[in-house]
Protein backbone atom coordinates (compact mmCIF):
# COMPACT_ATOMS: atom_id res chain seq x y z
CA UNK A 1 0.00 0.00 0.00
CA UNK A 2 1.55 2.91 -1.22
CA UNK A 3 0.66 6.82 0.13
CA UNK A 4 1.21 9.86 -0.41
CA UNK A 5 3.02 12.35 1.69
CA UNK A 6 2.14 15.50 -0.16
CA UNK A 7 -1.82 15.82 0.20
CA UNK A 8 -1.28 15.24 4.08
CA UNK A 9 1.87 17.45 4.66
CA UNK A 10 -0.63 19.82 3.44
CA UNK A 11 -3.74 19.31 5.00
CA UNK A 12 -1.35 19.73 8.27
CA UNK A 13 0.42 22.38 6.89
CA UNK A 14 -2.98 24.39 6.57
CA UNK A 15 -3.79 23.84 10.11
CA UNK A 16 -0.41 25.35 11.60
CA UNK A 17 -0.78 28.12 9.26
CA UNK A 18 -4.01 28.95 10.49
CA UNK A 19 -3.03 28.17 14.40
CA UNK A 20 0.30 30.51 14.19
CA UNK A 21 -2.02 33.11 12.39
CA UNK A 22 -4.56 32.24 15.39
CA UNK A 23 -1.67 32.31 18.13
CA UNK A 24 -0.01 35.50 16.62
CA UNK A 25 -3.09 37.23 16.68
CA UNK A 26 -4.05 36.16 20.12
CA UNK A 27 -0.35 37.36 21.46
CA UNK A 28 -0.80 40.43 19.87
CA UNK A 29 -4.23 41.32 20.99
CA UNK A 30 -3.61 40.40 24.75
CA UNK A 31 -0.45 42.81 24.38
CA UNK A 32 -2.28 45.82 23.58
CA UNK A 33 -4.93 44.78 26.33
CA UNK A 34 -7.99 43.99 24.09
CA UNK A 35 -10.03 41.52 24.18
CA UNK A 36 -9.51 38.10 22.86
CA UNK A 37 -12.79 37.12 22.45
CA UNK A 38 -13.83 40.34 21.13
CA UNK A 39 -11.00 39.28 18.29
CA UNK A 40 -12.13 35.79 17.47
CA UNK A 41 -15.99 37.07 17.08
CA UNK A 42 -14.38 39.73 14.66
CA UNK A 43 -12.49 36.81 12.99
CA UNK A 44 -15.67 34.39 13.13
CA UNK A 45 -17.72 37.24 11.72
CA UNK A 46 -15.39 37.47 8.45
CA UNK A 47 -15.03 34.15 7.92
CA UNK A 48 -18.72 33.41 7.26
CA UNK A 49 -18.35 34.88 3.67
CA UNK A 50 -17.75 33.30 0.49
CA UNK A 51 -15.28 36.14 -0.83
CA UNK A 52 -13.16 38.80 0.82
CA UNK A 53 -15.49 41.68 -0.62
CA UNK A 54 -18.39 39.76 1.69
CA UNK A 55 -16.06 39.20 4.89
CA UNK A 56 -15.75 43.23 4.96
CA UNK A 57 -19.84 43.40 4.73
CA UNK A 58 -19.90 40.95 7.36
CA UNK A 59 -17.38 42.81 9.34
CA UNK A 60 -19.08 46.16 8.89
CA UNK A 61 -22.23 44.26 9.98
CA UNK A 62 -19.97 43.32 13.35
CA UNK A 63 -18.87 46.71 13.99
CA UNK A 64 -22.55 48.27 13.93
CA UNK A 65 -23.96 45.11 15.95
CA UNK A 66 -21.45 46.95 18.39
CA UNK A 67 -22.92 49.71 18.15
CA UNK A 68 -26.55 47.67 18.57
CA UNK A 69 -25.26 46.47 22.03
CA UNK A 70 -24.27 49.42 23.62
CA UNK A 71 -27.69 51.15 22.14
CA UNK A 72 -29.21 48.26 23.37
CA UNK A 73 -27.25 48.74 27.02
CA UNK A 74 -28.46 52.00 27.47
CA UNK A 75 -32.18 51.49 26.81
CA UNK A 76 -32.44 48.86 29.34
CA UNK A 77 -30.98 51.41 32.01
CA UNK A 78 -33.86 54.07 30.29
CA UNK A 79 -36.63 51.26 30.52
CA UNK A 80 -35.51 49.50 33.75
CA UNK A 81 -37.02 51.98 36.04
CA UNK A 82 -40.60 51.67 34.24
CA UNK A 83 -40.54 47.99 33.48
CA UNK A 84 -38.51 46.48 36.17
CA UNK A 85 -37.29 42.63 35.17
CA UNK A 86 -38.91 43.31 32.02
CA UNK A 87 -36.81 45.84 30.71
CA UNK A 88 -34.62 43.17 29.01
CA UNK A 89 -36.79 41.28 27.06
CA UNK A 90 -38.91 43.98 25.55
CA UNK A 91 -35.26 45.67 24.56
CA UNK A 92 -33.64 42.43 23.16
CA UNK A 93 -37.19 41.87 21.42
CA UNK A 94 -36.91 45.49 19.46
CA UNK A 95 -33.17 44.88 18.72
CA UNK A 96 -33.75 41.01 17.33
CA UNK A 97 -36.24 43.52 15.01
CA UNK A 98 -33.91 45.58 13.94
CA UNK A 99 -30.88 43.26 13.27
CA UNK A 100 -33.71 40.88 11.28
CA UNK A 101 -34.82 43.82 9.05
CA UNK A 102 -31.55 44.37 7.88
CA UNK A 103 -31.66 41.15 6.46
CA UNK A 104 -32.42 42.74 2.72
CA UNK A 105 -29.83 45.89 3.34
CA UNK A 106 -26.77 44.58 0.83
CA UNK A 107 -24.06 44.27 1.36
CA UNK A 108 -25.22 44.50 5.41
CA UNK A 109 -27.20 42.03 5.26
CA UNK A 110 -26.16 39.67 7.58
CA UNK A 111 -27.90 38.60 10.96
CA UNK A 112 -25.52 36.68 12.45
CA UNK A 113 -22.89 39.23 12.00
CA UNK A 114 -24.60 41.74 13.72
CA UNK A 115 -25.73 38.91 16.85
CA UNK A 116 -21.48 38.51 16.77
CA UNK A 117 -21.32 42.30 16.97
CA UNK A 118 -23.60 42.52 19.91
CA UNK A 119 -22.77 39.35 21.83
CA UNK A 120 -19.23 41.00 21.75
CA UNK A 121 -20.40 43.74 23.66
CA UNK A 122 -22.39 41.71 26.15
CA UNK A 123 -19.41 39.41 26.64
CA UNK A 124 -17.66 42.01 27.72
CA UNK A 125 -19.17 43.35 30.61
CA UNK A 126 -18.27 46.54 29.65
CA UNK A 127 -20.05 50.27 30.03
CA UNK A 128 -21.82 51.20 27.25
CA UNK A 129 -19.67 54.19 25.72
CA UNK A 130 -17.37 55.29 23.22
CA UNK A 131 -13.96 53.82 24.39
CA UNK A 132 -16.07 50.49 24.69
CA UNK A 133 -16.62 50.76 21.08
CA UNK A 134 -13.51 51.37 20.28
CA UNK A 135 -12.29 48.69 22.30
CA UNK A 136 -14.24 46.13 20.86
CA UNK A 137 -14.21 47.58 17.46
CA UNK A 138 -9.91 47.49 17.30
CA UNK A 139 -10.02 44.01 19.09
CA UNK A 140 -12.42 42.44 16.01
CA UNK A 141 -11.15 44.67 13.37
CA UNK A 142 -7.90 42.72 14.59
CA UNK A 143 -9.44 39.47 14.11
CA UNK A 144 -10.98 40.05 10.89
CA UNK A 145 -7.73 41.01 9.24
CA UNK A 146 -5.86 37.77 11.07
CA UNK A 147 -8.75 35.64 9.44
CA UNK A 148 -8.04 37.77 5.58
CA UNK A 149 -4.34 36.97 6.35
CA UNK A 150 -4.99 33.19 7.52
CA UNK A 151 -6.68 32.70 4.01
CA UNK A 152 -3.92 33.91 2.09
CA UNK A 153 -1.81 32.21 3.68
CA UNK A 154 -3.80 28.85 3.43
CA UNK A 155 -3.72 29.30 -0.77
CA UNK A 156 0.14 29.61 -0.20
CA UNK A 157 0.17 26.03 1.34
CA UNK A 158 -2.45 24.45 -0.51
CA UNK A 159 -4.56 26.17 -3.11
CA UNK A 160 -7.26 23.47 -3.17
CA UNK A 161 -7.83 23.81 0.77
CA UNK A 162 -8.20 27.79 0.78
CA UNK A 163 -11.74 29.11 0.99
CA UNK A 164 -13.64 30.87 -1.52
CA UNK A 165 -12.67 33.85 -0.11
CA UNK A 166 -8.94 33.58 -0.81
CA UNK A 167 -10.04 32.87 -4.91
Amino acid sequence: MTRTIAPNFRFHAVSFVVAAVAGLSTFGTIAVMLPASAMFLGWVAFNMAPSMREGLANLGCFLIGLVFGIGTAIAIGWLTPSLGAGATPVAVSGIVVLVLSLRNLAPLNNPLAYFLGLTSFFYSGFAPTGTTYAILASAGVIGAASCAAATLLQTLVDPTAAPEAAR
